[in-house]
This record gives C-alpha cells, structure tokens and sequence, in this order.
C-alpha cells in the first residue's frame, strides 16, 4: 500500500515538473507580438534553456516552424506567422545556439535537433503535428519526420541546405552554375566558360581531398563544442553537411511539400528535384524571383502555397516502365545540346554543356565530353552507361545497368541503382555521390577515387 502512494506521488511530481518547465516570460520584451506566448523551456538534450513561442488557439492544430542557420531564428518566421496563425496553433523556437536560445558546449547535429523537436512537440500537442523547416531546419525536419513518425502529420520543406554531400554542396556555393541555354550564350563563349567552370569545380575537388578538420574534433563532442562555443553557426553547418539524409529521403512515409527558390544561391533547386523525385508523397513548387529564403522576400506566396497544401496528399509518383525506342542519337563535337525522349543508344563525343533532361535509353556512351543529366532513365540490363574521360553531373533517375567509368569524374544525386555494386572503374575517376541508393536499401553518400576496380 506504501509503495502504491509513493508510486502516484512520484507520478503527481514528474507530471507537475513535465508542466512546469515552460516558463512563462513576456514577449513584448523579445520584441515579439504582445499577443504571443512565450517561455523558456528546459530541454534535456543539451541540459539548456531555450526559447519557444505560440500564437494562435490554443486547441486548434499545431504548426511548428524550425528556422534555419543566423541569428534571426524564429523571427524569419514573422511575415508568414499572421496568415497562419488565423487556423493553427503556431509554435516557433530558437534552437539552441541561436538568437535568444544559449549556445551550449556542444555538437549542434542535426540528430540531437530531431531529439529536441520531439521533446518541444510533446509540450504543445498529444497529436500529429504538422512541421514547416527552413535551410538547416528544413533538413532537421526531414529527419524527424524520419526518426518519430508517430509525431507528424504532415512537413513542408523551404529550401532545404545540407541534403547534398560535401563536395557536391561546396561545389555550388563556391562556382556560379553557368545555364544550359545556348540563347543566353554564342556557342564558342559558352564551351569557354563551362571548360573555366569546370577548372574550378575540380580545384575544389582537389582542395576537399585533403584531411577533413573536423576529423579531430568529431573524437569528442566536448572538444567540439568548447572549439566552436563562440561560433554556433560553423558549429552547426558543419554538423549538417556531414549528415547523411538518405534514408530519411528514400524512407519517407509522411507527406512532404516542397518549396523553393530558383534563385537560391546557398541550397541548389536540384536538391529540391531530388526530394521531389525520391520522396513518395510529395509536391515541388518553385518560385522563379526568389532566393534562399522565399518566407522573407515573398511571405504571401508561401503562406498560401502551405494553407492550400497542407491536409492534402499529393500523388505517390508514377514510376513507369519507360521502353526506349529504336532510335540512336549522336553527338560529336558540339556545344549546349539539349535532348529529351526515349532513346536506344546515346553517344556524347567531345561536346560540352549538353543536356539530357527526362531521356529514355537502354545505352549511354560519353567521351571527352561535359554533361548534365536530370530525371532520366537508363534501362539496359548489363552497361547501360559507359564514361571515359568525361565529367557527368545526374540529378535524380535511375540506372539499371553497370556503370564503366574510364578516368572520368561523376557527380550523383538523389540516383537509384539497380545494382548492390554499380560501378566498374578501371582508370583512376571520381565518384561524389549524394543521397542516392543502391540495390535495396544500400546508401550511396560519399566522395571517393577509384581505380580497377568494382564499387
């Protein structure tokens, strides 16, 4: 009988201690809507106080809004909070490390951001919640929708950053893409220009195959932490850019709309395409004008793009059975090819900037050449695709045969592949791999050099 009521006194306490560590403190000294509710919350994943705020009814659905990397935090939420707040109970946080939130002595990961998001999203609703995340928010709410399936209903990802491996990332922040377009370019200035573009991505290359610094400090995260105290930011990107998102990509069960930005100069639209192509129930809309953070340059366009979206489900893809045609096609010594449908045999000899978007081909042979691949299928059953001295960029399709690489440099992502082992390499080549997927459920998301031999 004693041990009983000790039992339910024990119970009142942990439930009143549960309650009690939202701390309520006034918002009108954040310099935040007066009617706001805001607090401190204790959090135990970095031992901190952080600070949370909620508009809205109290009883109405919840929307929480994970910001990105900056010391705005949840204020880059502002302009959209108004529209959303009129249907939603509305919860924004600053993760630790940022704004009001205390940096702790830490690993800012994006695995201990998921664990807190679950331990914020138990304090404001017993049900299914929806989640909207910016840049390294965005990639944090994947993850979670991943890791505590239980607590989602739904997300909606803006411009999502740290999707891509590292090379694949650096790369694009580090060189301006040159467009595909021979309109906007002569041809000659265009092979210029993509040839310089070229240099550069493989300098950059040659720069990342050095030691990777934070090897030291991920030994210890207190070392981590203490390194980076002073600088939450570094500490975090690089904590993101070393994640790998794959399974949260091609395991996704929850409905996930996508927004972005086509001017984005941090978080590349073709992780957007890749998302889209690989997450079952998902919706890509892009907005042309705008950059990395559309719900600060177009507010309105956001709000209604989630309003209208959220409670529905996209269509899960349609993933057909694409039969090529008997047509060949031939490229040799050419300048900003573009090429879609279906296809027998591509061959690609010394041409530069071309592009296959949403082909169709049992076989594709590329030599001494530059290409860009989007969305497309190469279906032959033994080597569907043969590369020599060739630098390829695919975004997105699949390959079902073995891929010959023949001192030549590949940059994947988001790219399924028939085969446990795709790769057969003779001459010394390349492979940065992104969130793409072997066989099954074997995760490609590295940068590696191979030669002779099979990967």
């Amino acid at each position: 009988m004693i041990r009983q009521i000790l039992f339910i006194l024990c119970a009142i306490f942990l439930s009143k201690t549960a309650i009690a560590d939202l701390i309520p403190t006034n918002s009108a000294s954040h310099n935040l809507p007066s009617h706001w509710r805001s607090y401190w919350l204790d959090e135990p994943e970095f031992g901190t106080q952080m600070f949370v705020t909620d508009t809205g009814k109290i009883s109405a659905p919840v929307v929480m809004l994970v910001h990105g990397l900056g010391q705005n935090g949840l204020r880059d939420w502002l302009r959209i909070v108004p529209a959303l707040e009129q249907n939603y109970r509305v919860v924004l946080l600053d993760l630790p490390g940022f704004a009001n939130s205390p940096t702790p002595i830490a690993k800012l990961s994006p695995d201990r951001y998921v664990r807190l998001l679950h331990f914020v999203k138990t304090r404001f609703s017993t049900k299914p919640i929806t989640v909207v995340g910016h840049s390294m928010g965005a990639a944090v709410t994947l993850g979670y929708a991943h890791q505590f399936p239980d607590d989602i209903k739904q997300i909606a990802i803006i411009d999502a950053a740290g999707i891509l491996q590292r090379t694949a990332f650096v790369k694009h922040s580090a060189t301006d893409r040159i467009p595909l377009n021979t309109e906007l370019l002569p041809n000659p200035l265009l092979a210029y220009v993509v040839g310089l573009q070229d240099v550069g991505n493989n300098m950059i290359e040659k720069m990342l195959r050095l030691p990777d610094p934070t090897a030291i400090l991920n030994k210890n995260e207190m070392v981590w932490g203490m390194t980076l105290k002073k600088y939450p930011n570094i500490n975090a990107a690089l904590s993101l850019i070393e994640e790998n998102f794959s399974a949260a990509i091609f395991e996704q069960q929850k409905p996930v709309f996508i927004l972005w930005g086509k001017q984005d100069q941090v978080a590349p639209l073709r992780t957007g395409q890749l998302l889209f192509a690989n997450i079952t129930h998902s919706k890509l809309n892009i907005i042309d004008d705008a950059g990395h953070s559309p719900m600060l340059s177009h507010p309105q366009l956001v709000s209604q793009y989630l309003l209208s979206n959220f409670n529905t489900l996209p269509p899960a893809k349609n993933i057909s059975n694409n039969v090529a045609h008997n047509q060949n096609y031939e490229c040799k010594n050419s300048v900003g090819d573009v090429l879609r449908g279906h296809y027998n045999r591509i061959v690609i000899d010394e041409c530069t900037a071309v592009l296959l978007d949403e082909v169709t081909a049992n076989e594709l042979i590329v030599s001494d050449s530059l290409i860009e691949i989007v969305n497309s299928r190469f279906i032959g059953d033994s080597s569907s695709s043969q590369f020599k001295n060739a630098v390829v960029m695919m975004t997105s399709g699949s390959i079902k045969g073995v891929v010959n690489l023949n001192n030549s440099r590949v940059d994947f992502a988001g790219v399924n592949f028939f085969s446990e082992k795709p790769f057969s390499v003779t001459a010394k080549s390349r492979l940065v791999l992104s969130v793409s997927r072997a066989g099954v459920s074997h995760y490609l998301h590295l940068d590696k050099s191979l030669e002779n031999t099979s990967f």
